[in-house]
């Protein structure tokens, strides 16, 4: 029940999307679909595997692109990627904008906080059938330390504004693994005790709102692991000064006492999150595809 709950609130952005063109076929739910005990003999390797294997000796993440669609509880469905999507995200997405950046300027979280295992989903995480439209985007999927995952890699795009959403989602995604990890403190979770919105009550409420209540979005105030992870994500999704403008238009007290946490807390774990923000930013508008 655990992970199911985790799971639930670990999800970024709830959306619609096209139906995944992969078919759902007979699944055993004990069985780890991301088991290593069938390993591709390397003479069927794809430029993909090869890539994989290079990430895997560099970084010590294993990249996993090849599953049975999964289903976790009987409830929630992720699909495999398209291999031509997995290649140019793989090479892009996580090589560069990801893991070099954070080994080259953050070492010591790049050590302590980088999980062992990174699972592509081709579309998005649907939710009763494997063909619904209720979807969400970001995946913590298994609510494990040592394992990551995102959804909408079939979306893959080099646009500037696609590679900047989704690396500050994988980022927020990466701050559940944090918080499962470590937790995130009774300090945090007093400062906004008893009025986070729940559901369905946080999409009625619009940014401005949220943050005079504390909270940088409307999702964010749904839960206090959502608070956390969206309080990550927007000192990476704005500036220094553009962040600590909108604390002050919001005139949340709340809003600055989870910021400082939060700021140092990633400032004790290796990494500050505004310097590394500077950092994404250079990285997204001139990396190479």
């Amino acid at each position: 029940m655990k992970n199911i709950i985790y799971l639930i609130t670990a999800l970024f952005l709830v959306t619609g999307c096209k139906k995944d063109n992969y078919p759902l076929g007979d699944i055993d739910e004990t069985v780890d679909y991301f088991s290593k005990k069938q390993v591709k003999p390397k003479s069927q390797w794809n430029e993909l595997d090869y890539l994989c294997d290079s990430i895997q000796k560099a970084y010590g993440v294993e990249i996993i692109y090849e599953y049975t669609p999964r289903i976790i509880a009987g409830t929630t469905f992720f699909m495999p990627p398209q291999y031509d999507k997995a290649l140019p995200y793989t090479k892009v997405m996580l090589d560069k904008l990801w893991l070099n950046l954070i080994k080259e300027k953050h070492p010591k979280f790049f050590n302590k906080e980088t999980p062992i295992e990174f699972i592509l989903a081709g579309g998005f995480v649907h939710f009763n059938d494997p063909t619904t439209t209720a979807t969400a985007a970001g995946a913590g999927m298994n609510a494990q330390y040592y394992r990551l995952g995102m959804g909408g890699v079939n979306n893959f795009s080099t646009s500037k504004s696609w590679l900047w959403n989704h690396i500050v989602t994988l980022y927020h995604e990466h701050a559940h693994q944090i918080d499962h990890k470590y937790g995130r403190g009774d300090d945090f979770d007093r400062v906004s005790q008893g009025r986070y919105y729940g559901i369905p009550g946080y999409a009625s409420v619009n940014n401005t709102n949220a943050r005079k209540d504390g909270f940088w979005t409307g999702y964010g105030g749904y839960a206090p692991e959502e608070d956390f992870a969206t309080t990550v994500e927007y000192m990476l999704r704005l500036t220094k000064a553009e962040h600590t403008e909108e604390i002050r238009k919001s005139g949340s007290a709340d809003l600055e006492d989870k910021y400082k946490m939060i700021h140092q807390r990633y400032v004790d774990m290796g990494v500050d999150l505004h310097e590394l923000q500077v950092q994404l930013d250079s990285v997204v508008y001139k990396v190479n595809y």
